[in-house]
């Protein structure tokens, strides 16, 4: 989120390059723009441009120094021991996973942490009320029954309202099973551990 909030921040890398005057010309024009709005960037640019301005002649400087055989074999067996050199474009999703991870994740992270963990016991108190016992012995819970009996009525209700000289016999719902439903813990074991 940082990134909708400071837009300058993704222009840094290309304002470096202009400031080394290594910025391709297809690039230029729309950092320029940039820089003609935003004084915070220019500022930015004049620092750089005051640093690489003694590190341009360089060349100049130290043209007679050479590397010896022993260093370029070093340097070509650290490239290859790494990788070689990365591409310049990565894949769009891993771009986009490394971009949120930096922007919303990371900086976040005890948020996220805390929703997590806030998640984790409301998902605790789901389980431990789902797991309470029946309340009536016929198999149904006070809420259950209740709903029935509301159902019965407006069942016979109905069928006055719609058939004025027939008269309603409600049906009897199904037997509760002999056998009711118990918690594993009150269960009896038919096997012992010898």
């Amino acid at each position: 989120m940082k990134w909708f909030w400071n837009p300058c921040r993704r222009v840094r890398r290309e304002i470096c390059l202009l400031a080394a005057g290594a910025l391709s010309e297809r690039d230029r024009p729309e950092l320029e723009r940039h820089l003609a709005a935003c004084s915070g960037c220019r500022n930015y640019c004049n620092e750089i441009k005051a640093l690489t301005a003694p590190l341009a002649g360089w060349e100049k400087n130290f043209a007679h120094l050479e590397p010896t055989q022993a260093m370029q074999e070093g340097w070509a067996g650290a490239v290859q021991a790494s990788g070689g050199i990365p591409a310049r474009h990565e894949p769009l999703l891993k771009t986009i996973w490394r971009n949120v991870w930096r922007e919303l994740i990371w900086p976040c992270r005890r948020a996220w942490v805390g929703l997590a963990a806030l998640w984790l016991v409301l998902l605790a108190i789901n389980a431990r009320l789902s797991d309470h016992p029946m309340q009536l012995a016929g198999g149904r819970s006070s809420s259950a029954a209740a709903m029935m009996q509301s159902w019965q009525e407006e069942t016979r209700i109905l069928a006055e309202l719609t058939q004025p000289g027939v008269v309603y016999a409600p049906v009897n719902a199904p037997a509760a099973p002999s056998n009711p439903a118990r918690p594993r813990s009150e269960r009896k074991q038919d096997w012992q551990i010898v």
